[in-house]
């Protein structure tokens, strides 16, 4: 194996413990605009981790909605505001796993579909921002994930080849889209509907802790 030499974090789920955020934003819009009723493992199996677009095009295809993409997205851009992204909380050992990295004089990228507000607003209230080289986000990719361009756009950034590099996910969707881009990954989730979904990933644990034990080998 190749020397590692950077490494690329997603962001919901991953880096920041958002998905309940999201969940309880999206939920009463939902209830409101289709009066669709979903619980926390509903939006974890069905829509968590996946794209505006994504949960649009399931709404209308799935589910037989009539709603487009801007609507949802005035909507619960709306909805985010008035909730105050900046309360996410960091995944336990976040902050611990950077350290290291940094320490170890590892290359560290941010690679998620969120767009930058979000970063700028989570991250930075928890004063991690510098830790990151680069941001590649929603505005700067055409295809999100699980296209493999947002990571083949970080490995160019970095100038290293793909096999240089491991990414670090939480969900199927951004799992896909790294290994599709040649890189080594580790998957982090407890939740069970990902875990079976993550059946072509050699390398899944718990928490960041574990995550920081394997790139401790790796590096």
């Amino acid at each position: 194996m190749k020397k590692i030499q950077a490494v690329l974090f997603d962001l919901d789920g991953t880096l920041i413990d958002s998905e309940y955020f999201y969940f309880k934003n999206w939920a009463p819009i939902l209830k409101q605009e289709f009066d669709l009723t979903i619980n926390y493992e509903d939006w974890i199996r069905d829509f968590a981790g996946h794209t505006l677009a994504h949960n649009v095009k399931r709404l209308t295809e799935d589910y037989g909605y009539n709603v487009t993409e801007e609507h949802m997205w005035k909507r619960t851009r709306a909805a985010y505001a008035d909730s105050n992204m900046s309360d996410i909380e960091l995944m336990p050992g976040a902050r611990e796993i950077l350290a290291f990295l940094k320490a170890e004089q590892v290359r560290i990228g941010l690679v998620t579909s969120s767009y930058k507000s979000t970063v700028d607003t989570v991250l930075g209230k928890h004063g991690l921002l510098d830790y990151f080289e680069f941001f590649v986000t929603r505005e700067s990719v055409e295809c999100p994930k699980p296209n493999p361009e947002p990571y083949l756009l970080a490995s160019a950034k970095l100038g290293l080849s793909a096999d240089c590099c491991v990414a670090v996910e939480d969900t199927f969707t951004g799992s896909t889209a790294a290994l599709s881009a040649g890189m080594k990954l580790i998957a982090v989730t407890k939740q069970e509907v990902e875990r079976a979904r993550l059946t072509a990933v050699d390398n899944i644990v718990e928490n960041l802790s574990e995550a920081k034990g394997v790139l401790s080998q790796w590096i």
